[in-house]
């Protein structure tokens, strides 16, 4: 043991924050049925189950469940080398015409890339046995342009040609219009994403009743709810801001389409994709009771590069407002709202490692890339019931949108979804290889293997997720009292029944005591400490069976993180 770890040491024990197993971090244990951590996954990159064409080795969802036991979550407390997740988020899983999927053939099928009914029967199987359930994302407000609805239409018929917008041939192409033929003549549609996305006509009886049966065939399979891509598009025909009628008429939709999903599945998880400005986020909180919170991935990542005052604050008012909004709805059964927080996704560029490696190579960030991700992770998994980690977060994964048309490959998005890194060499069993890397490479500290040591972020994230799993306050909690909310503290309560913690955030780049008194929240004053992280040293423990407590005050490391509990 070095001299700076004995002090280290010191530190902690002076303080009364444990015992000399501090230095080690021990893993956690993982969680099951309370674990409310949704992870984020890209079937085809993340596990290939069929080692028979290993050149071209694409993931499905027999890898996926293949990976519960040795990666996810095994279902068992008493074991610390899975992450503990408790909601799987499966990107669009439909037979489809692209390698996303997102322009759905079938949406009543899987893809063959991936699997068969069979292999996702036993996947929902498998996975609630371990107390993991799933969420499958549906892209409901465009089809594929080989859709048989969409065929039937081109081809003439009438009925079908209602599910969708046409005009005829022979105007201008204004944007998300695109061409094509019908009998010999030009016919042009409406598809606000692509030209392989026809929208579909919401206006429709025949699209709503199609739709709500869609959800009732998945859901009566043990789906336990959808990401819903897209939202505020289903009546919106532009990429900037609606008119007050296309949100009305988007939240009427979604109000109905979720009341019919919650009559199926009283308890199920609708998060609803809608971009854009808070106000714009919140204008759609009439409609649906979760919305993915892309206002919070964007304060975190500004955050981290330059701490300010107030984020807890906007956190917490931005739910309450929301929350003011859906109460005035008629949801049957009528729950909280809920934002799902995130820090990265397939969609969003670049991946958050490297936007701090950029902040940082410019000069940018005054954390180490490692510190300033740490505290992003903090904020993620201790300030939202239903947090969400993208596939490869917790390994630091890296990732920018290609130029495609720039050097002739034509590859974009698929930067931002390369294969997950399972082994240092790149090789091993269960190694995607659907797409050659632009950002993983051997050897390069990004993979389970290179990530599982103490230090590593996969640690820490097993860590605060094994201990989220075991507080009400973490996992269906509110916001408290907020003590500290600056660019040198974070310091909020989290609530939850009977389980109470203050949540320590030290953003800075020097350890400090944070001290409770008479007249500043004396029922601190001799609280338990939980956990512990030091976002220099790389280090955390889970001391919530130590029994140990403060007197006073206690020490938060530098770009660390402390929880403590009420005595």
């Amino acid at each position: 043991m070095g001299n700076q770890a004995i002090r280290r040491a010191s530190s902690y024990l002076s303080l009364g924050i444990g015992t000399l197993a501090v230095l080690f971090a021990l893993p956690a244990a993982s969680g099951n049925e309370s674990s409310n951590v949704i992870y984020h996954l890209f079937v085809r990159s993340f596990c290939d189950s069929d080692e028979a064409a290993p050149a071209m080795s694409r993931g499905d969802l027999d890898g996926i469940t293949s990976r519960l036991d040795s990666y996810l979550n095994d279902g068992n407390d008493a074991t610390n080398h899975d992450l503990g997740v408790g909601l799987l988020w499966l990107m669009p899983i439909f037979p489809s015409d692209s390698y996303h999927g997102y322009n759905v053939r079938n949406y009543v099928d899987i893809n063959p890339d991936y699997g068969t009914l069979v292999d996702f029967d036993e996947l929902i199987a498998a996975a609630k046995a371990r107390g993991v359930r799933i969420i499958l994302d549906l892209p409901i407000n465009h089809t594929s342009n080989n859709h048989p609805w969409f065929l039937k239409a081109v081809s003439g018929d009438e009925e079908m040609k209602k599910r969708y917008f046409f005009r005829e041939g022979n105007q201008p192409l204004t944007p998300g219009w695109h061409s094509t033929t019908q009998d010999n003549s030009s016919l042009q549609y409406f598809g606000l994403f692509d030209t392989s996305m026809p929208d579909l006509n919401f206006d429709d009886p025949s699209v709503r009743n199609d739709v709500r049966a869609i959800a009732k065939f998945w859901l009566d399979r043990g789906v336990a709810g959808f990401r819903l891509d897209a939202a505020k598009h289903v009546y919106g025909d532009t990429f900037g801001p609606l008119a007050e009628a296309q949100t009305a008429n988007n939240n009427l939709w979604w109000l109905e389409f979720s009341n019919y999903c919650y009559s199926i599945r009283p308890d199920a998880i609708l998060m609803g994709e809608v971009l854009g400005q808070e106000g714009e986020m919140r204008s759609h909180t009439l409609g649906l009771e979760g919305l993915l919170d892309a206002q919070f991935m964007h304060g975190v990542r500004e955050h981290v590069e330059l701490p300010t005052a107030g984020f807890v604050g906007r956190v917490k008012s931005q739910l309450e407002k929301a929350r003011q909004i859906n109460d005035t709805a008629a949801h049957a059964p009528n729950r909280p709202f809920e934002y799902y927080p995130f820090i990265g996704s397939h969609d969003e560029n670049p991946r958050l490692a490297s936007k701090l490696d950029k902040l940082k190579a410019d000069g940018g960030l005054l954390a180490s890339v490692d510190e300033a991700y740490r505290l992003a992770l903090y904020m993620l998994l201790t300030m939202g019931d239903k947090p969400v980690l993208y596939n490869g977060e917790e390994l630091m994964q890296r990732g920018w949108k290609w130029d495609g048309s720039g050097d002739g490959s034509r590859i974009y998005d698929e930067t931002l979804r390369e294969p997950f890194p399972w082994y240092k060499s790149g090789e091993g069993p269960g190694q995607t290889r659907w797409f050659a890397p632009r950002y993983d490479g051997p050897d390069d500290g990004v993979s389970v293997e290179e990530q599982n040591g103490a230090e590593g972020m996969l640690s820490l994230v097993r860590g605060l997720i094994g201990y989220r799993t075991k507080h009400q306050a973490l996992t269906d909690g509110e916001f408290g009292e907020i003590l500290s909310d600056t660019e040198d503290w974070m310091v909020f309560e989290r609530i939850g029944g009977d389980d109470s913690l203050l949540v320590m955030i030290n953003p800075t780049a020097v350890g400090k005591d944070y001290l409770f008194h008479d007249g500043w929240f004396p029922q601190y004053a001799n609280a338990l400490v939980q956990f512990w992280s030091d976002g220099q040293q790389k280090l955390w423990q889970d001391d919530s069976n130590a029994g140990s407590s403060i007197a006073g005050k206690v020490f938060v490391p530098p770009y660390g993180l402390v929880l403590l509990k009420k005595p």
